[in-house]
């Protein structure tokens, strides 16, 4: 089959539109999607500074979406079947933008963090419309490792994006015009659709009664829970909080209460018998280890902000090195999969080296001399090491999958990659490196003492240098002592930060080797069965 023929028997556009022009159109609605989220993790400290609320309240809210991702997939095929990709993509796009005008001028935080749960819930139908279109495009014979090389690059590569330009419009003019920007950008894939897609009547009758509310409901409590009792959990002191300990005991109640419904409760949302299969599980086990790997960016932040003072656009114009690594990663794996001449967990291997010397750069790399442009190179492998493992455990968790389970599989996948695992990952990585931070200050301190010579020197130049300045002594010797404390503070950091990369580079080889021994199978070739329902 030529990709052409696929593409024009695939695009609902009117019979004079040309195929370039609709597949341009699908780019035109996806382009604002990958970049729309309800809340921006770029303008963090602007938004935080504005609204008088905690970084953690942005966390919140931008994990909040994938939530609603994760609620609204199992959905999406049942809304389809009953109205037109026009009627979809307008009703979607326009609710779309009215959300994003009223977070742009949302003073708060409880607000943007609902509106951001909805963000997601529309986003998934929206993707899966662009994924069902273009599929044909990627791939005309229907290989799913080919389609994956080619989506998840355009995909992550939009987060990445959407953050760095969040901080330049942030910086620039304020974080508000990045919800302006992106109003503007859904108005003109409004008009698009509007011109190009073709009309068809057909009656709408919404399956009401064929919605789990219950299982929804219960799932993304769990969910949204979860995601606030890790989020908040070093702010409000864990279960010294009565909200998190409520929290805490509910997630259990709530996910008993979800899988009983799933096995005979009355709940016809999804299937639990994924977590039934070793390679599910496998895959899962991967993404998550993968996301565990990747939320050490967190601490590259710490650095950049804390250490060699980088500034907020160039914090996150740093993401932008992973495009490259997923452009590299996505054709490896194409042609990886398509040839079939290497054991599949050799593929595997090589996505984990990949983090073992991203990790190694940094752990011996770092320092309070290093530059920025030292972090390019670690941010390149980071990026070539994930879309490596996600597309070859994307194809990998669907081989002998029964497909009546493709949906309950994409849930599941998207759960643990997308909201749990990131969230659990970071949790552990900022507390761990605030308790190590204490503890570095407490052994580095102890040695801070006029009989230090280096100590001594370090104060004396302080107090000489605020004295010349015009200081009083009390002043002076204030400020000399406030000095060597920022000192304390900004080697205790870098300390922590060590430790926590050594650890984290010591498990990241042992999975590294470890991968190569791993008798996943020889080969694999997975085809799409359904697009839409299947595709993650």
């Amino acid at each position: 089959m030529k990709r052409t023929e696929a593409v024009i028997l695939t695009l609902p556009t009117r019979p004079w539109v040309p195929q370039w022009l609709g597949i341009v159109t699908m780019f035109v609605v996806i382009l604002p999607i990958i970049l729309l989220n309800g809340a921006y993790t770029g303008s963090m400290v602007e938004v935080s500074g504005t609204l008088g609320i905690l970084s953690e309240d942005i966390t919140m809210a931008y994990y909040a979406t994938s939530v609603g991702m994760v609620v609204a997939y199992p959905l999406v095929p049942k809304i389809r079947a009953v109205v037109t990709p026009k009627t979809l993509l307008l009703t979607d796009l326009s609710l779309q933008a009215v959300i994003s005008y009223f977070c742009g001028h949302a003073t708060d935080i409880d607000f943007i963090i609902i509106c951001s749960f909805f963000v997601g819930f529309l986003k998934a139908f929206v993707m899966l419309e662009f994924i069902i279109q273009i599929r044909p495009l990627f791939s005309p014979k229907n290989v799913r490792s080919e389609f994956y090389a080619y989506f998840y690059p355009i995909v992550f590569a939009g987060g990445q994006v959407s953050m760095a330009l969040t901080a330049q419009l942030a910086y620039y003019y304020q974080w508000q015009y990045m919800y302006l920007f992106i109003v503007v950008l859904l108005l003109v894939a409004i008009l698009f659709v509007l011109l190009f897609f073709r009309y068809a009547k057909r009656p709408i009758h919404i399956p009401f009664k064929e919605i789990d509310w219950r299982s929804m409901l219960l799932i993304a409590a769990a969910l949204l829970f979860s995601i606030y009792l890790f989020t908040y959990g070093k702010t409000l002191d864990w279960f010294a909080s009565g909200k998190l300990t409520v929290y805490a005991l509910s997630i259990p109640l709530l996910l008993w209460l979800f899988f009983r419904r799933q096995h005979g409760g009355g709940g016809f949302y999804i299937s639990t018998v994924p977590l039934l299969r070793v390679k599910s599980v496998v895959g899962y086990s991967f993404m998550m280890i993968v996301a565990f790997f990747g939320a050490t960016s967190s601490l590259v932040t710490n650095y950049m902000n804390s250490i060699i003072r980088v500034d907020s656009i160039h914090a996150n114009s740093l993401n932008l090195w992973l495009l490259p690594g997923f452009v590299v990663g996505a054709v490896l794996c194409f042609w990886w999969l398509r040839w079939q001449r290497w054991r599949f967990r050799f593929l595997i291997s090589i996505g984990m080296f990949c983090y073992v010397f991203y990790l190694s750069l940094l752990y011996f790399g770092i320092s309070p001399q290093s530059t920025y442009e030292m972090l390019y190179l670690p941010t390149f492998l980071r990026g070539l090491g994930m879309i490596i493992i996600y597309i070859a455990f994307g194809v990998y968790v669907v081989e002998d999958l029964d497909p009546k389970l493709m949906i309950s599989n994409a849930f599941f996948l998207i759960a643990f990659r997308s909201v749990l695992a990131p969230v659990l990952s970071s949790s552990f990585f900022n507390n761990l490196m605030y308790v190590g931070q204490l503890r570095a200050m407490n052994v580095l301190s102890e040695g801070v003492a006029m009989d230090n010579p280096l100590a001594a020197q370090r104060y004396n130049q302080s107090l000489a240098s605020a004295l010349a300045q015009g200081h009083g002594t009390d002043e002076a010797a204030q400020v000399a002592t406030n000095s060597l404390y920022s000192l304390l503070q900004t080697q205790s950091l870098l300390v922590s930060l060590k430790v926590l990369l050594g650890i984290v580079l010591v498990m990241a080889l042992v999975m590294a080797v470890g991968s190569a021994f791993i008798p996943f199978h020889k080969t694999i070739k997975v085809k799409v069965v359904k697009t839409g329902d299947d595709m993650v």
